[in-house]
């Protein structure tokens, strides 16, 4: 049977003044039937980690677990209360309030299952299934774009290069009379390790080809890699890194600014 639920995802913003925040969890509920009920990611959440690089680790876990016993308290609460009381629990809990834990502006869906309707939106906002799977490059991209702006290193751009098989775009390309110079992000957040893998090698044979035609020496290409959290992905991450190495194509973590620094001004 159809039923009207409000929903509303749950944000963690540990510093207020950038106002920057990640999506943690949703909260969905049906007030004809008195249900609340919510998802919320792992207390050690990667993506938190890699966002908020300055962040106590034990923070975020502490402030999902008070939240989490929060939730299964209205939760409880709200089983002998439906109607207009429940929607006003919601409405309550979801209000603006000051502090780590917050939540989004709330919604509403006349939905068949709740527990569907749930997970749908948890996917959605929180494992952002409704990105594509270059979300991760683009943080990268942007944290590398950045770097560069910040240190004052210029004359990197987002430029499309020709091969003989055809032109293809990256985000780092930095052209002098004599050479060229490209940075190319690149990360293992895929749906599968072989799918993870397929991409990696992609671009590393975009970059041999570069070699090939002698547009890019391999001294001056650079592949910015993020180590996959999870540690089923780990083996296709070594295999590509191997492969890249053994194409002479210069690899650094993603995450160490000294080094790209260091590429992107070399001159």
């Amino acid at each position: 049977m159809n039923t009207l639920c409000m929903y509303a995802t749950v944000r963690f913003m540990p510093f207020a003044e950038t106002q920057e925040f990640a999506n943690v969890g949703v909260v969905v509920c049906a007030p004809d039937t008195g249900k609340i009920k919510f998802k919320l990611a792992r207390k050690r959440f990667g993506r938190v980690n890699q966002f908020f690089e300055d962040l106590d680790g034990k923070l975020f876990g502490s402030a999902l677990q008070l939240l989490e016993a929060e939730l299964n308290r209205l939760k409880e609460f709200a089983i002998d209360k439906p109607g207009k009381a429940t929607a006003a629990l919601f409405q309550e809990l979801t209000r603006h309030r000051e502090g780590v834990i917050s939540f989004g502006g709330v919604s509403t869906a006349v939905v068949n299952n709740i527990d569907d309707k749930l997970i749908d939106l948890y996917e959605h906002y929180v494992e952002r299934s409704f990105l594509s799977e270059k979300y991760r490059e683009s943080i990268i991209e942007q944290n590398i774009r950045q770097l560069l702006k910040r240190e004052n290193v210029k004359d990197f751009k987002a430029q499309v290069l020709e091969t003989k098989l055809g032109e293809f775009k990256l985000p780092f390309v930095k052209k002098s009379a004599n050479s060229t110079k490209v940075i190319r992000p690149l990360a293992f957040e895929r749906k599968t390790p072989l799918a993870a893998y397929e991409h990696a090698a992609q671009w590393i044979d975009r970059l041999t080809r570069l070699q090939h035609e002698q547009i890019v020496l391999p001294h001056n290409m650079m592949l910015a890699v993020e180590k996959p959290t999870d540690k089923g992905f780990e083996e296709a991450y070594f295999e590509a890194v191997n492969i890249a190495s053994q194409r002479e194509i210069i690899v650094a973590n993603a995450n160490d600014s000294p080094e790209i620094l260091s590429f992107a001004n070399n001159a």
